[in-house]
């Protein structure tokens, strides 16, 4: 069990079953241990594995669907300041007045300086536990909020291709908000020739990789997949923004894809909240020839310093670095 878990296990005294929403839990056995009304996530692996497990009243998705409001809810830290402002927007429209928000997170992940990001609920946050490098907090909201719009958080950019531009959608908490990343960028300068046919973009973000490559071939039928439910939403978003066509849908690495591919091309992630994780897209890179159709390409950019090049090239043929910067690589294989 997490270390967040394991503090709130030491607090179980704080939490009214009938009127608990859960928010951002992880996939341990915490709700095994804690009574609560809703649970809802924006990680479609947490999810999956969730209910794989039989826990009940269990949701996931880019908006918290429901007409309830709560007594009290308590949420996980999220990965980065930004997506903790959109989370305690969505969250305190859930929130009867008078009604406590609780928040949990490890010291690394910034839960030290929430204080006055807790001030935007209520006015005089407090601190209950201090354990495992983790805190609890608490507040009371005494905060009016507007009504949450998650299109409100949306910002564009353009991206340029070549010949090709882009205007992308992104959002607090997915990756390359605001911005073209320079992994990306560097990906986009190296795409080779694109194959018609299905194409897949694994961990497609707000979708700028996805998007186009469907705009340099209109031939491809591009499928987006992520197990972010904000980075899915973009990427619709940014398709229908540009009036292209792709598939989106969530799977955790090819958990929910089917048949193969005449191309793959991605910007695989490899953290897991603060922590680096590689596993997940280790375990995509070894199963691509499963998925592949003959001879289909990959392209795939990493940071340097990451070791797919032995992955890959156990798992495909021809294999070779393309192009590399200071700090990102781009490699091409072919099955």
């Amino acid at each position: 069990m997490q270390n967040t878990s394991q503090v709130i296990i030491r607090n179980l005294k704080e939490f009214d079953a009938s009127s608990l929403l859960v928010v951002g839990m992880p996939d341990d056995d915490l709700l095994g241990e804690l009574s609560y009304k809703q649970a809802f996530t924006w990680d479609y692996s947490v999810y999956s594995t969730l209910s794989k497990r039989g826990f009940e009243n269990v949701s996931w998705g880019a908006t918290l669907e429901t007409d309830q409001t709560f007594k009290q809810v308590l949420m996980f830290m999220p990965k980065s300041k930004p997506e903790l402002d959109l989370l305690f927007a969505m969250v305190s429209s859930t929130l009867e007045m008078g009604a406590e928000l609780f928040l949990v997170g490890a010291k690394k992940e910034g839960i030290n300086s929430v204080s006055k990001k807790l001030q935007v609920v209520g006015e005089h946050p407090e601190k209950l536990d201090s354990a495992r490098h983790c805190q609890l907090w608490s507040v009371i909201k005494t905060v009016k909020n507007k009504p949450f719009n998650l299109d409100d958080w949306l910002k564009e950019y353009e991206v340029v291709s070549g010949d090709d531009q882009l205007t992308v959608i992104s959002i607090p908490g997915v990756f390359s908000h605001g911005r073209l990343d320079d992994a990306t960028s560097l990906l986009l300068d190296n795409l080779g020739k694109i194959p018609s046919g299905r194409i897949l973009d694994f961990g497609c973000g707000c979708g700028v990789l996805g998007a186009m490559l469907v705009k340099k071939n209109p031939e491809a039928m591009v499928e987006l997949i992520d197990i972010n439910a904000l980075a899915l939403y973009c990427a619709e978003k940014t398709l229908a923004r540009n009036n292209l066509k792709g598939k989106v849908y969530p799977s955790n690495g090819f958990q929910d894809v089917t048949g193969r591919f005449n191309g793959v091309f991605t910007n695989p992630p490899f953290h897991s909240g603060v922590k680096t994780n590689y596993a997940t897209t280790e375990t995509f890179i070894r199963k691509l020839p499963d998925h592949m159709t003959k001879a289909a390409p990959l392209r795939l950019v990493a940071n340097s310093f990451l070791k797919y090049s032995d992955i890959i090239d156990g798992a495909l043929d021809r294999f070779e670095a393309v192009t590399e910067s200071t700090k990102f690589r781009v490699y091409k294989a072919y099955r």
